[in-house]
Order: C-alpha cells, then structure tokens, then sequence
C-alpha cells in the first residue's frame, strides 16, 4: 500500500522525537553520575594525598661518628736554599796553573779549586829560613855571653828582638806561599768555576763558588697568629716537590714582620747528606701548632653549599637535615679530620647532593643497611 506525503512526513516527524527524547534522557543520567562523583572526590583525593605525603620522606643511610683529640697542623709553602754559598776569592797575585774541579763535583773542606803559579815565593821562603837560622845563632851565642857576663845584657835583648823579626819573615812567606793554593773552605758542591788555567788573579779575584747543600735551608712565611707559638728546634716534616716527608727542625723564625704581607719568615734545616736534593726546589713544612676535638670523616663527603661554603649534610635529632661548615686540619690518603661538627654527629653516609637541609628523611645506620 503507498502512503500519502503527509503521512510520511508525520513518520519522519515522530522518529525525530523519538531520538531528541533518547539522548535528553542520556544527558540527565550522565549529570546525575557526574554530582555525584563530584560530592566523593574531596575524600578520595585527600586519602591519595595523605599516601604520597607518607611515600615523600626518604630513607637514607647515616654513620654516626665521634670527635676525638687531633694534632692541628700547619702547612707553610716554601722553597729550598743552601745552608751558605762562598764565592773563594785568591788572597794573592799570580797566574792560574791549576783549575782541576769540574762544575758540578761534590769537593771536600780544603780541596784545591785554583793553583797560582809560586814563582819566587818558595825562594823567599828558603831565605826567610836562613835568616832565622842565623839569627837563632846570634841568639845562643849572646845568651851565652851574658850567662858568663862577658856581653852587656842589651846584646841579649837585641839578638832576641832580631830573632823575633826573622820568625816572623818565616811565617810571612808561608802564608804568602800558601796562598797560591785556593782551596774550598768547607764541604760542599763547586758550583760555579770562575777563573781558568792561565787568568791573571789579583787579590780579591774570584776562583769559584762554593754552595753547601748539607743541610737545605727551607724558607717559607707564616702569619702572625702562628709566628709567637714556633721555636728553634720544634719538630717538622719536609716534603720537596710532593715526595715523601722528611723530618726537620725549626732553625730560625723572625721576630721582625715584613712590612708589606705582614708575616714572618721561619727557616727549617732539612738534612741532605748526600746532596740529593737541590736547591731552588718547591717545599712544604708541616708542623704541629695546636690540638683540637676533630672527627675523621671520608673525602667524598665534602660538598660545595650554594653560598660557597665547603662542608657537609648530617641529621639531627629530629631526622631534619643539616649543613655544617668544616674546616681541615690533617688528611691522609683515605681520610681526613675536620672541625665544625657536633662532637657526636650522624652524618649522611651516601647521597650529600641529592637531599637538601630541612628535609625530614628517615635515617638507617650504615651497619644495619649493610647488613639487610
């Protein structure tokens, strides 16, 4: 049967309805649903936010440590110097013919460095000797004669006065002799040699230079607040250019400051018997100044704080994180002592970068974290 075109406008109108009616009805559902997981919410966000405020304070692992007594030492840069230098002058005139040190050598008190030509000194010497000898005559035979009272006594005391003068001429030319051997006046290294065989020296020219390396001087400069404590003779270690330390001693320290740094040098003798160590070098002296309550804590738990400071992070009583400035006061190869913490202290053991102060965190013992 066909339909008329009203009634298949009438169909489409009611199907129309039919739909409109469907997804109103869905909507007031959807609404309903939504008011009411709305008045639930508040609940069940507060439950998830009280579970991650418990999740947020972390474990960490602590080490509790103890202060104890600890030498405070000081360390001075230096540098190390001779114990003395001599430039050997010659005392005479002549020509060099000897020069037989090499630069360098280690020489022994009295080792011939220059040899001047004697030339007619020993010649002045033998007459020097002759005289005496004749004049030693005169003497005896003019004490003779006043014994038997046959001279008047001033012979005697004129014989003794020429006597007298021919010894003395002896012993000029011996030293005028001796002169023309420059030798090196104590034990050292000849440094630099200054004159060579055939140089013409005067008086006051010079052979060669002589520096004494036994023992090294280390020159270094402490400040006031040290300067009044160090005494000659206190105890030090040396160590030249980073080697292992070796014992010294205080030899000098200053009782005027430099105007312009304000401190004041301090000498320590460094024994070098064989000469090994050379002048000129970088040094350091370490040496005890004070004690101090100090705890012994590893390198790696040092940090930089953002304001600069170097030290680190520990817990207190009431698991809050802290910062403590340190200072160092000795170190050794594994470990070093410091300042600045509380006499007993529970540090953090690992992690000094990744917690930061106020925190609160739950702390675990490294032994009982070791042993888990």
């Amino acid at each position: 049967m066909s339909l008329t075109v009203k009634q298949s406008v009438l169909i489409a109108l009611f199907i129309s309805l039919a739909i409109v009616a469907y997804f109103g009805v869905q909507t007031l559902l959807r609404g309903d649903a939504a008011h009411a997981n709305s008045v639930n919410a508040p609940l069940t966000v507060l439950e998830s936010e009280a579970d991650s405020t418990q999740d947020l304070i972390p474990t960490v692992v602590t080490q509790t440590l103890t202060a104890e007594p600890h030498p405070v030492f000081l360390s001075l840069k230096g540098r190390t110097n001779p114990n003395r230098t001599v430039i050997v002058r010659a005392s005479t005139t002549g020509t060099v013919v000897k020069a037989p040190n090499i630069e360098g050598n280690a020489v022994r008190a009295g080792t011939l460095l220059c040899q001047i030509g004697v030339d007619a000194r020993q010649a002045r010497l033998d007459e020097a000797k002759a005289m005496l000898a004749a004049q030693q005559e005169e003497f005896n035979a003019a004490q003779t004669l006043v014994a038997k009272k046959l001279s008047p006594t001033n012979r005697l005391n004129t014989a003794k006065a020429n006597l007298d003068a021919a010894l003395a001429g002896v012993r000029a030319a011996e030293i005028e002799l001796k002169h023309t051997e420059i030798r090196a006046p104590f034990a050292g290294v000849f440094e630099n040699r200054m004159a060579e065989h055939g140089d013409f020296l005067s008086p006051g020219s010079p052979c060669g230079e002589i520096t004494d390396l036994d023992p090294l001087k280390v020159e270094a400069e402490v400040s006031e607040a040290y300067a009044l404590a160090l005494r000659a003779g206190t105890q030090v270690k040396i160590s030249v250019l980073g080697q292992a330390p070796i014992e010294g001693k205080v030899a000098y320290v200053a009782r005027t400051a430099n105007d312009t740094t304000r401190t004041f040098k301090v000498e320590a003798e460094l024994p070098n018997p064989d000469n090994a160590i050379s002048a000129g070098l970088t040094s350091q002296i370490t040496l005890k100044v004070d004690e101090a309550l100090a705890t012994a804590i590893s390198p790696g738990l040092l940090i930089l704080h953002d304001d600069g400071r170097v030290g680190v992070r520990y817990v207190d009583t009431a698991n809050t994180v802290r910062f403590s400035e340190v200072t160092i006061i000795d170190e050794s190869s594994d470990e070093i002592w410091v300042t600045g913490l509380p006499e007993t202290v529970t540090l953090l053991a690992v992690g000094q970068e990744y917690v930061s102060e106020g925190a609160k965190v739950e702390p675990v013992d490294i032994g009982a974290s070791a042993g888990q």
